[in-house]
């Protein structure tokens, strides 16, 4: 642990505060590894030879600057946005091509960023990443930030996949925890192979300001170190200045501001502007409950395809969470799945478009509880919701003939049509507001041909 917090106070420090540049010493440091990046929008390709050129994507994001003598030859440059699931990625990631190509001379990768995308920190905090053919991602360690064109920009000696990520993460991101009760928040640095310690950082009061004699930098809804209304850090007071864990403790009801903002405020001691300190600061959200109730859904199906193409079975699941912490009660968390699918046959099968299946939840119509008819009797809930078609994927058959060479092809699109007439589930639901598991509707049996079981639960400390 010691050796994490040494490396996570080399990244911070190093990191200066200029209003138009900002650098680390140029290294890579490695990251865990994900899935591949996926395709998200329209490429752009140039051809770009010996003298060099400049290539921006199509939304804009990111600047390419290949210098003269940085081919060898023409070559066809292209960017393809991607989606970017590296670990405390921001943005889209960008694919760039052709990909493994080495450089004669190090070519200029901007990234320009927005005031959202820096919702969850500081841009001090922000790196430029890079993800291989394996998924392993590095992070590029020589950046330079510029605050006033909103700029990240590393050099570059080869194509793969780069997209911005945070130097160091709050864990967890987004949590729940209830009334009263505790919940860990660790800051999680980007690790350094580097033991060679110059400046340290410390952690100080003052989010608009600079209070040595008070090295703290929790917050809670902008409350230094909390307060009961919104939530408290007890024992911050004793904490050295190099803790990087600190224990949130709810309050005794929601807070009227609820996710609770939880920031650890950095303030680094050297390097600022005209001898000043810097601020910087990394976010993450905590929702207080008290009173709330998650409701799974399943269902399951067995769809023959005829005796040529086999049978396809289909599972489809979601869930939404009942809240009845405010004035009103209101959904949140709504989880819904594409219908998952397994086929047994002869045939081969491709699926040419996801469908959202038979449990789809698109809105609410109206949600009402319903007082106890007696003392000593639950309250319940119940809810209408926005009708949604069901909508099965769309499937691609090729099949051999029957007493004949050869294949046929032919697709589930009539399955389609008459699904997308059928109302998803669910139309409406209504349960009892009480502690323990209800099934609030079961269809078939699990294993059958139809099967469906809703469930509600309400959701305690453990």
């Amino acid at each position: 642990m010691k050796k994490i917090i040494v490396f996570s106070f080399l990244l911070i420090s190093l990191i200066t505060h200029g209003q138009n540049d900002q650098r680390i010493k140029d290294s890579l440091a490695l990251y865990a590894p994900t899935e591949i990046g996926k395709p998200d929008g329209e490429p752009v390709s140039q051809k770009i030879g010996k003298d060099g050129g400049t290539l921006i994507s199509s939304d804009n994001k990111i600047t390419l600057i290949i210098p003269a003598g940085a081919l060898l030859s023409e070559t066809l440059i292209s960017i393809q946005p991607a989606t970017n699931p590296a670990e405390g990625g921001v943005g889209k990631g960008y694919d760039l091509e052709p990909s493994g190509i080495q450089f004669q001379a190090p070519v200029q990768l901007i990234f320009h960023y927005t005031d959202k995308d820096m919702e969850d920190g500081s841009p001090q905090f922000m790196g430029i990443t890079s993800q291989n053919e394996k998924g392993v991602w590095y992070g590029l360690k020589e950046v330079k930030l510029d605050t006033v064109s909103k700029t990240i920009t590393g050099n570059i000696k080869h194509f793969s996949m780069w997209g911005l990520g945070w130097s160091f993460s709050l864990k967890p991101e987004k949590t729940m925890v209830k009334v009263s009760k505790t919940v860990n928040i660790l800051a999680i640095p980007r690790p350094i192979e580097d033991e060679n310690i110059g400046e340290r950082m410390e952690v100080y009061q003052g989010i608009f300001g600079v209070n040595r004699e008070n090295p703290r930098g929790w917050y809670a809804n902008l409350i230094l170190n909390g307060d009961a209304d919104n939530g408290t850090f007890p024992g911050s007071d004793s904490y050295p200045f190099w803790t990087w864990e600190v224990g949130y403790q709810a309050p005794a009801k929601v807070p009227s501001k609820n996710p609770v903002e939880i920031m650890l405020v950095i303030v680094n001691s050297e390097n600022g502007i005209n001898g000043e300190r810097s601020t910087r600061f990394r976010r993450c959200y905590i929702e207080v409950y008290d009173n709330r109730y998650k409701v799974k859904m399943v269902h399951t199906m067995d769809a023959p395809a005829g005796s040529q193409l086999g049978v396809v079975k289909y599972k489809d699941y979601g869930s939404f969470v009942v809240s009845l912490d405010g004035k009103e009660p209101k959904i949140i968390e709504i989880v819904n799945k594409n219908a998952e699918w397994t086929y047994n046959g002869k045939c081969t099968i491709v699926q040419l478009r996801p469908g959202q299946g038979n449990i789809n939840i698109i809105g609410m119509q109206s949600i009402k509880l319903i007082p106890a008819a007696s003392p000593g009797d639950n309250p319940w809930i119940e809810i209408f919701f926005v009708r949604s078609p069901t909508i099965f994927p769309l499937l691609q058959f090729t099949c051999p003939k029957v007493n004949a060479g050869g294949t046929y092809t032919t697709t589930s699109a009539g399955a389609n049509a008459i699904g997308s007439m059928i109302p998803a589930f669910p139309l409406s639901i209504k349960f009892e507001a009480k502690e323990g598991e209800q099934t609030i509707l079961k269809i078939g049996e699990e294993g059958g041909q139809i099967y469906a079981k809703f469930t509600v639960k309400q959701i305690r400390e453990d």
